[in-house]
């Protein structure tokens, strides 16, 4: 697929911003759309809680050649859950949009997440491991689980889908109650990153703009499948914190000694990306201090 045309929701967060650059940098024309009209933007609205006619998708996205659907209600740790919109935006937006889709063959490339695997605590999961709910992403988790569902459901339909089950996603534009936020923050600002055990648990992070260039190649070599999306590389609590204060160039790490029972540190959102690396040709071009640093300059498509 040349990419001429292409439909995206959740335009305006963290992921949705590096989505369409990279889009644009292709030479693609993007119809946005977010939970707000920023016309300034050429950003238009849909709020996901919203159900859309045929018609009224129709207008909003008119002559796509696929749609990535990026758009969810993320809760805030400080805000009060909302359930029903939460099941609103993330599973019902699924069903509005992948029936719409599928009688109008506009394929859909939906964001998904290694949450949606049941052992989180195991490694290396590849696309066909277990799916099913778990307490770590609570109602969210669950919710897009159910997102999921509803779209791979609609196949019998016909529906070209490929989900895309990234790791721990970052970027510029991380919200700031997000763990790796916080510690770049403290680091800028030479304060301490103050520590305590376990410290060795680890997380594999991946940068916006490698799940975007992920997702740029499904388009283009049109491939309607399932991928996961990781830098192969776990990085533990301290290392990311040595990380921050490295890119910084300031700030200090103090790890509180707090007896704890000693247990195996934790690994979260492993992936076997073999896959997409197979079939999309497909590399994460970031590490982590390279990430680190564009999120200092605040930029979304290249490094300073």
């Amino acid at each position: 697929m040349v990419l001429n045309k292409i439909g995206l929701t959740g335009a305006t967060g963290m992921l949705g911003r590096h989505i369409r650059s990279a889009l644009e940098n292709e030479g693609a024309y993007v119809i946005s759309t977010s939970s707000k009209n920023l016309k300034k933007d050429k950003i238009l609205k849909w709020d996901l809680t919203d159900w859309l006619s045929y018609e009224e998708l129709d207008l909003l996205f008119h002559g796509v050649q696929a749609v990535i659907h990026v758009g969810a209600i993320v809760p805030h740790t400080t805000n009060i859950i909302n359930e029903c919109a939460i099941y609103d935006a993330n599973v019902r937006a699924c069903l509005n949009l992948g029936y719409w889709a599928s009688e109008r063959n506009v394929p859909v490339v939906y964001v998904s997440g290694a949450i949606v695997y049941k052992n989180q605590n195991d490694e290396l999961h590849d696309e066909n491991s277990e799916r099913g709910w778990n307490d770590l992403g609570g109602y969210y988790g669950f919710s897009k689980l159910l997102g999921e569902s509803v779209l791979t459901s609609l196949c019998s339909k016909e529906l070209k889908l490929s989900v895309v089950r990234p790791s721990s996603i970052y970027g510029s534009g991380l919200r700031e109650d997000k763990m790796i936020t916080s510690f770049l923050t403290m680091a800028i600002n030479d304060e301490v990153i103050e520590l305590s055990p376990p410290v060795e648990d680890k997380i594999d992070f991946i940068h916006a703009l490698d799940v975007s260039n992920a997702i740029l190649q499904i388009l283009k070599t049109e491939s309607w499948d399932s991928f996961n999306i990781s830098s192969g590389t776990l990085l533990s609590v301290k290392e990311l914190a040595e990380a921050c204060v490295e890119v910084a160039g300031c700030g200090s790490i103090l790890i509180n000694e707090i007896k704890s029972l000693p247990r195996k540190p934790i690994k979260r959102f492993s992936l076997n990306s073999r896959k997409a690396r197979d079939s999309l040709d497909w590399e994460p071009v970031l590490n982590i201090k390279q990430g680190l640093n564009m999120m200092i300059h605040k930029t979304v498509s290249e490094i300073n």
